[in-house]
Protein backbone atom coordinates (compact mmCIF):
# COMPACT_ATOMS: atom_id res chain seq x y z
CA UNK A 1 0.00 0.00 0.00
CA UNK A 2 1.13 2.88 -1.22
CA UNK A 3 1.89 6.21 1.71
CA UNK A 4 -0.59 7.80 0.17
CA UNK A 5 -3.83 5.81 0.09
CA UNK A 6 -2.63 4.77 4.20
CA UNK A 7 -2.65 8.21 4.93
CA UNK A 8 -6.50 8.82 2.62
CA UNK A 9 -7.67 5.55 4.61
CA UNK A 10 -6.55 7.05 8.12
CA UNK A 11 -8.22 10.26 7.49
CA UNK A 12 -11.12 8.49 6.15
CA UNK A 13 -11.30 6.39 9.17
CA UNK A 14 -11.08 9.67 11.32
CA UNK A 15 -13.79 11.52 9.23
CA UNK A 16 -16.21 8.51 9.30
CA UNK A 17 -15.93 8.75 13.48
CA UNK A 18 -16.27 12.28 13.63
CA UNK A 19 -19.36 11.84 11.61
CA UNK A 20 -20.73 9.24 14.22
CA UNK A 21 -20.05 11.45 17.12
CA UNK A 22 -20.30 15.12 15.47
CA UNK A 23 -23.16 14.90 12.55
CA UNK A 24 -21.68 16.77 9.11
CA UNK A 25 -22.95 20.68 8.52
CA UNK A 26 -23.74 21.78 4.79
CA UNK A 27 -20.59 23.30 3.12
CA UNK A 28 -22.73 25.97 1.88
CA UNK A 29 -24.83 27.57 4.73
CA UNK A 30 -23.70 25.17 7.72
CA UNK A 31 -27.37 23.77 8.48
CA UNK A 32 -26.59 20.45 10.51
CA UNK A 33 -27.37 16.65 8.70
CA UNK A 34 -25.59 16.84 4.93
CA UNK A 35 -22.12 17.82 3.79
CA UNK A 36 -24.60 19.15 1.22
CA UNK A 37 -28.05 20.14 2.39
CA UNK A 38 -31.55 20.07 0.26
CA UNK A 39 -31.84 23.92 -0.09
CA UNK A 40 -28.33 23.95 -1.11
CA UNK A 41 -28.66 20.87 -3.45
CA UNK A 42 -31.72 23.11 -5.00
CA UNK A 43 -29.44 26.22 -6.02
CA UNK A 44 -27.06 23.97 -8.14
CA UNK A 45 -26.26 26.14 -11.48
CA UNK A 46 -26.36 22.56 -13.66
CA UNK A 47 -25.02 22.88 -17.09
CA UNK A 48 -27.30 22.83 -19.92
CA UNK A 49 -27.03 23.00 -23.78
CA UNK A 50 -26.95 24.90 -25.47
CA UNK A 51 -22.87 24.32 -25.21
CA UNK A 52 -19.93 23.87 -27.80
CA UNK A 53 -20.20 19.73 -28.96
CA UNK A 54 -15.78 19.65 -28.55
CA UNK A 55 -15.17 21.51 -25.67
CA UNK A 56 -18.52 21.92 -23.83
CA UNK A 57 -18.11 25.71 -23.39
CA UNK A 58 -21.36 27.42 -22.62
CA UNK A 59 -23.23 29.40 -25.28
CA UNK A 60 -25.61 31.92 -26.16
CA UNK A 61 -26.61 30.05 -29.06
CA UNK A 62 -25.64 26.49 -30.43
CA UNK A 63 -23.22 26.50 -32.76
CA UNK A 64 -21.31 23.47 -34.77
CA UNK A 65 -17.88 24.55 -32.41
CA UNK A 66 -16.91 28.10 -30.89
CA UNK A 67 -14.83 30.45 -31.62
CA UNK A 68 -12.13 28.90 -29.37
CA UNK A 69 -12.04 25.62 -30.72
CA UNK A 70 -12.24 26.47 -34.65
CA UNK A 71 -9.44 29.08 -33.46
CA UNK A 72 -7.33 25.63 -31.53
CA UNK A 73 -9.15 22.94 -31.54
CA UNK A 74 -8.82 20.65 -28.96
CA UNK A 75 -7.08 16.81 -28.93
CA UNK A 76 -10.08 15.38 -27.04
CA UNK A 77 -13.18 13.64 -28.24
CA UNK A 78 -15.39 16.11 -26.04
CA UNK A 79 -14.90 17.73 -23.02
CA UNK A 80 -18.04 17.91 -20.50
CA UNK A 81 -18.55 19.53 -17.27
CA UNK A 82 -21.83 18.87 -14.68
CA UNK A 83 -22.07 22.12 -13.20
CA UNK A 84 -21.28 26.13 -14.03
CA UNK A 85 -18.25 27.17 -11.39
CA UNK A 86 -20.75 29.85 -9.72
CA UNK A 87 -23.03 30.17 -7.10
CA UNK A 88 -21.91 28.17 -4.15
CA UNK A 89 -19.81 26.02 -6.00
CA UNK A 90 -16.33 27.81 -6.37
CA UNK A 91 -16.23 27.79 -2.34
CA UNK A 92 -16.99 23.65 -2.04
CA UNK A 93 -14.25 23.32 -4.74
CA UNK A 94 -12.02 25.78 -2.76
CA UNK A 95 -12.78 24.09 0.84
CA UNK A 96 -11.66 20.60 -0.85
CA UNK A 97 -8.64 21.94 -2.53
CA UNK A 98 -7.12 23.91 0.22
CA UNK A 99 -9.17 23.24 3.11
CA UNK A 100 -8.66 19.65 3.65
CA UNK A 101 -12.16 19.15 3.28
CA UNK A 102 -11.49 16.16 1.30
CA UNK A 103 -15.13 14.51 2.12
CA UNK A 104 -16.49 16.68 -0.18
CA UNK A 105 -15.28 15.19 -3.26
CA UNK A 106 -18.32 12.84 -2.15
CA UNK A 107 -21.06 15.64 -3.21
CA UNK A 108 -19.17 16.69 -5.69
CA UNK A 109 -18.64 13.71 -7.47
CA UNK A 110 -22.21 12.80 -6.92
CA UNK A 111 -23.13 15.98 -8.86
CA UNK A 112 -20.91 14.63 -11.63
CA UNK A 113 -22.94 11.30 -11.36
CA UNK A 114 -25.89 12.85 -11.79
CA UNK A 115 -25.21 14.39 -14.91
CA UNK A 116 -23.61 11.43 -16.33
CA UNK A 117 -26.31 10.39 -18.21
CA UNK A 118 -26.43 13.60 -20.32
CA UNK A 119 -22.96 13.86 -21.00
CA UNK A 120 -21.97 10.29 -21.00
CA UNK A 121 -19.43 9.31 -23.42
CA UNK A 122 -17.04 5.77 -24.52
CA UNK A 123 -15.20 4.89 -21.94
CA UNK A 124 -12.89 1.84 -21.18
CA UNK A 125 -10.23 3.62 -18.56
CA UNK A 126 -10.99 7.20 -16.29
CA UNK A 127 -7.73 8.57 -15.20
CA UNK A 128 -7.87 11.82 -13.00
CA UNK A 129 -5.68 14.71 -13.66
CA UNK A 130 -2.81 14.47 -11.38
CA UNK A 131 -0.99 16.88 -9.18
CA UNK A 132 2.57 17.10 -9.31
CA UNK A 133 4.15 14.65 -6.38
CA UNK A 134 5.83 18.48 -4.33
CA UNK A 135 1.97 19.47 -4.51
CA UNK A 136 0.36 16.38 -3.47
CA UNK A 137 3.12 16.09 -0.85
CA UNK A 138 1.86 19.54 0.36
CA UNK A 139 -1.89 19.35 0.00
CA UNK A 140 -1.84 15.32 0.85
CA UNK A 141 -4.40 14.02 -1.52
CA UNK A 142 -5.29 14.79 -5.14
CA UNK A 143 -9.05 15.81 -5.34
CA UNK A 144 -9.24 14.50 -8.68
CA UNK A 145 -8.56 11.41 -7.32
CA UNK A 146 -11.03 11.36 -4.38
CA UNK A 147 -13.70 12.44 -6.97
CA UNK A 148 -12.85 10.04 -9.64
CA UNK A 149 -12.99 7.13 -6.87
CA UNK A 150 -16.35 7.90 -6.23
CA UNK A 151 -17.59 8.45 -9.49
CA UNK A 152 -16.23 5.38 -10.52
CA UNK A 153 -18.38 3.24 -7.77
CA UNK A 154 -21.17 4.91 -8.42
CA UNK A 155 -21.02 4.01 -12.39
CA UNK A 156 -18.76 0.72 -12.16
CA UNK A 157 -16.04 2.31 -13.83
CA UNK A 158 -12.25 1.17 -13.95
CA UNK A 159 -10.08 3.66 -12.54
CA UNK A 160 -6.30 3.99 -13.11
CA UNK A 161 -4.55 6.53 -10.86
CA UNK A 162 -1.38 5.52 -11.39
CA UNK A 163 -0.25 5.61 -15.07
CA UNK A 164 -0.87 9.36 -15.93
CA UNK A 165 1.88 11.24 -14.07
CA UNK A 166 2.54 14.89 -13.62
CA UNK A 167 6.25 14.81 -14.56
CA UNK A 168 7.24 18.58 -14.45
CA UNK A 169 6.24 21.15 -11.52
CA UNK A 170 4.05 23.58 -13.37
CA UNK A 171 2.54 26.84 -11.71
CA UNK A 172 -1.20 27.49 -11.07
CA UNK A 173 -2.97 28.02 -14.18
CA UNK A 174 -5.34 30.45 -12.10
CA UNK A 175 -4.82 34.49 -13.51
CA UNK A 176 -3.08 33.16 -16.80
CA UNK A 177 -4.74 33.76 -20.38
CA UNK A 178 -5.13 30.91 -22.81
CA UNK A 179 -1.90 30.94 -24.61
CA UNK A 180 0.06 31.06 -21.40
CA UNK A 181 -1.99 28.45 -20.31
CA UNK A 182 -1.15 26.13 -23.05
CA UNK A 183 2.62 27.11 -22.72
CA UNK A 184 2.40 26.59 -18.52
CA UNK A 185 1.16 22.35 -18.95
CA UNK A 186 3.45 21.57 -22.12
CA UNK A 187 5.19 18.45 -21.31
CA UNK A 188 3.92 18.51 -17.86
CA UNK A 189 2.67 14.81 -18.16
CA UNK A 190 3.59 10.96 -19.17
CA UNK A 191 1.82 8.52 -19.28
CA UNK A 192 2.54 4.14 -19.29
CA UNK A 193 1.44 2.94 -22.73
CA UNK A 194 0.54 -0.15 -21.72
CA UNK A 195 -2.46 1.26 -19.34
CA UNK A 196 -4.09 3.05 -22.12
CA UNK A 197 -3.05 1.55 -25.50
CA UNK A 198 -6.12 1.11 -27.53
CA UNK A 199 -8.71 2.28 -25.14
CA UNK A 200 -11.08 5.31 -24.65
CA UNK A 201 -9.88 7.03 -22.03
CA UNK A 202 -11.88 9.74 -19.47
CA UNK A 203 -10.20 12.36 -18.05
CA UNK A 204 -11.83 13.34 -14.86
CA UNK A 205 -10.73 17.19 -13.02
CA UNK A 206 -12.28 19.47 -10.73
CA UNK A 207 -12.52 22.62 -12.51
CA UNK A 208 -12.08 23.20 -16.77
CA UNK A 209 -11.66 26.56 -17.80
CA UNK A 210 -9.69 26.78 -21.22
CA UNK A 211 -9.18 23.05 -21.53
CA UNK A 212 -5.16 23.50 -21.43
CA UNK A 213 -4.54 20.87 -19.04
CA UNK A 214 -6.82 18.40 -20.26
CA UNK A 215 -5.27 18.37 -23.88
CA UNK A 216 -1.77 18.65 -22.48
CA UNK A 217 -2.86 15.24 -20.59
CA UNK A 218 -4.87 14.18 -23.78
CA UNK A 219 -1.54 14.65 -26.48
CA UNK A 220 0.78 12.23 -24.17
CA UNK A 221 -2.39 9.79 -24.17
CA UNK A 222 -3.10 9.44 -27.73
CA UNK A 223 0.97 9.58 -28.57
CA UNK A 224 0.79 6.44 -26.27
CA UNK A 225 -2.01 4.30 -28.63
CA UNK A 226 -5.09 5.67 -26.29
CA UNK A 227 -8.26 5.28 -29.40
CA UNK A 228 -9.73 8.54 -27.37
CA UNK A 229 -9.66 10.34 -25.12
CA UNK A 230 -12.31 12.57 -23.33
CA UNK A 231 -12.74 14.85 -20.73
CA UNK A 232 -15.30 14.90 -17.34
CA UNK A 233 -15.10 17.66 -14.97
CA UNK A 234 -17.09 19.23 -11.81
CA UNK A 235 -17.23 22.54 -12.50
CA UNK A 236 -17.22 24.39 -15.92
CA UNK A 237 -15.68 28.16 -15.53
CA UNK A 238 -17.18 31.20 -17.59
Amino acid sequence: MSPTSWLLQVRNLTNNFFSFIFPPVCASCQKAGDLLCADCQANIPWVVEPICPACGRILQKPLARCPACRRQPLPLRQIRTAVIFDGIIPDIIHKLKYNGAFALAVPLADMMVHAWTTWQCPVDLVMPVPLHSQRQKKRGYNQSELIVNRFCECLALAHDARSLQRVRFTPPQVGLDAEARRSNVQGAFAVEEQAVRGKDILLVDDVCTTGSTLAAAAEVILAAGANSVSAYCVARAI
